[in-house]
């Protein structure tokens, strides 16, 4: 075989062979350097960054949810607010701004961060740190019994800073729920008032609008339809009763009518056929007394209509009856006169006709029955009066009631409309006065604190050992860190270098037989620099990395104690 054709033939490139452990053993041996230092230092890295993280402690405490003191049967609760969602309401108003605002200041928290960060990053650190555990069913030492109860934590650097903040916590739960309830309580309280006072109010309208409705249509109402009804016919009764009076009054007229006709008659008769001759002085008298005569009777007429209205001790009875016994004495003396005396006319007696004393005993008797009889015909005149305008009155009334009840249907309907509006209120208001009295109940048992409450069941501890960082598991991720860079560094230059580094090497890319090797000589002087610059190196890493880790070291157990 010729050397020169075989070499032309050889190709530029060929694959990798395929390696075995001691080749690895061999890269490892040629690149322990750049594995070892990304070794080391991320021992270093994660040394310092374990120690120098400040200890987070996590302090935690329980609160119990307590039933309530009075059992739902007997007492409902006025507050729908399921406690779960009133626990997650507070934890959203412990951890607004100015809640924690309040607990920053208070217990000077984070002053590192408020040098360095923007007041919201502190903040949204300070949700992150407090953490609220879900509501949990679990045993009861004290009572053997299975309770509901949550925790609230809080994690924080110093442990008993840390403890009372979760205190203040636990304490603003608890008072954060009462206040809560109470007031949630109190509200739906004075809803239920405000409530019973609108349908109250609604309801006295509606009462004013029926009695107004009452008043205005009297006797319309369905209610006293039967009222109406005996009303009209006690109405019509009445008219018939003074049609019936007047008619009997009216034949009274009559029948005092003829009496006084066939009594006047009488009179003339013995005026006319009983007379005598008398002298014209004595006429004059008997005019006189006849005039006289009249007088009385008309005094005595009216004297009996005063004593129908007056009692005989009225001072206007007794002066009528005082003048009637004047006019009486002077009749009589008249009559005396005129039985008694002639009186004679120079020029002869004068004579004329008139009745003799029988007759005017007769006829005076006769005038006193006239003047009795026309009395009786006024007052019978003035009853047929009042008993028309009694009948005019009740025929008025009739009509009005009649008017009423025609239109009785439509206020029956505005009645019936206002009864039905009413019934519904009443409930309602019944209805809201029962609810007010209930929520009222239901606030005063929250204001006494016998409602559903929350109460501390485990104070906060005051945390031993820190919940972070977990520093063996920082170092444990440095180191595998550091391997894992040291490994990929040394495969990287391994990649890189395709220069022939053993025998294998030489066979499997040359394909010729190796008959001997040669070692790289070096110069012992320059080998003898390298080393000592190497193992320099390696040595001021080593000690910084060491000085490193014993600064972290000794400044975390300094800064804890």
């Amino acid at each position: 075989m010729n050397p020169t054709t075989n070499a032309n033939e050889m190709p530029l490139s060929v694959s990798r062979r395929t390696l075995d452990v001691e080749d690895y053993i061999d890269i490892m041996r040629r690149h322990r350097a750049w594995i070892v230092g990304p070794l080391f230092v991320g021992l270093v890295a994660g040394v310092v960054t374990a120690f120098l993280w400040p200890n987070s402690y996590v302090s935690s405490g329980t609160i119990r949810i307590v039933p309530p003191q009075v059992s739902q049967r007997l007492m409902q609760s006025n507050i729908s607010e399921e406690m779960t969602q009133r626990i997650s309401a507070i934890y959203q108003s412990l951890t607004s701004r100015e809640s924690m605002k309040a607990l920053i200041q208070t217990y000077n928290l984070y002053p590192d961060e408020r040098k360095r960060l923007p007041q919201e990053d502190v903040f949204e650190q300070m949700r992150k740190d407090i953490n609220l555990g879900p509501v949990q069913s679990m045993a009861s030492r004290s009572t053997n019994s299975r309770i509901n109860a949550f925790s609230v934590s809080y994690s924080y650097s110093d442990r008993r800073i840390a403890q009372r903040v979760c205190q203040d916590l636990i304490s603003k739960f608890i008072d954060e729920s009462i206040k809560a309830r109470s007031t949630q309580s109190i509200m739906t309280t004075e809803f239920f008032k405000d409530q019973y006072e609108l349908a109250r109010r609604e309801l006295e309208e509606i009462d004013q609008k029926i009695m107004a409705l009452r008043i205005r249509n009297g006797g319309q109402l369905p209610d006293q339809e039967g009222m109406m009804i005996s009303r009209i016919g006690a109405l019509e009764a009445g008219l018939q009763t003074v049609s019936m009076q007047i008619s009997r009054a009216n034949q009274d007229k009559l029948q005092l009518q003829t009496q006084l006709r066939l009594l006047r008659e009488q009179a003339n008769s013995i005026q006319q056929t009983t007379v005598i001759e008398i002298p014209a002085q004595a006429a004059a008298k008997n005019q006189k007394l006849a005039d006289l005569e009249n007088e009385i009777q008309k005094i005595e007429a009216v004297l009996s209509t005063m004593r129908e209205t007056y009692k005989e001790a009225h001072p206007d009875v007794q002066r009528l009856l005082g003048y009637l016994r004047l006019k009486q004495k002077e009749r009589d003396r008249l009559l005396e006169e005129s039985e008694t005396a002639k009186v004679e006319t120079p020029g002869g007696p004068q004579k004329r006709t008139v009745t003799n004393p029988e007759a005017v005993r007769s006829l005076r008797e006769l005038n006193a029955q006239i003047a009795t009889i026309q009395t009786a015909l006024q007052n019978k005149d003035q009853e047929i009066e009042e008993l028309t305008r009694q009948l005019k009155d009740l025929q008025a009334r009739l009509r009005t009631v009649q008017a009423k009840a025609e239109t009785a249907p439509a206020v029956a309907q505005e009645y019936a409309q206002l009864i039905s509006g009413r019934e519904q209120v009443k409930r309602r208001y019944d209805d809201l006065a029962n609810k007010m009295q209930l929520s009222s109940m239901a606030s005063d048992l929250e204001s006494r604190k016998q409602g559903e409450t929350l109460e501390q069941l485990e104070a906060p501890n005051i945390p031993e050992e820190p919940y972070a960082p977990k520093r063996p598991f920082i170092i444990m991720f440095g180191l595998i860190a550091g391997l894992g860079t040291g490994v990929a560094l040394a495969a990287g230059r391994e990649l890189r270098d395709s220069s022939l580094k053993n025998l294998k090497d030489v066979r499997a890319y040359t394909k010729m037989t190796v008959l001997g090797s040669i070692p790289f000589l070096e110069n012992d002087f320059v080998v003898r620099r390298r080393r000592r610059l190497s193992w320099l190196a390696w040595a001021a890493t080593i000690v910084i990395g060491v000085l490193l880790m014993a600064g972290s070291v000794a400044y975390y157990y300094t800064s804890n104690t």
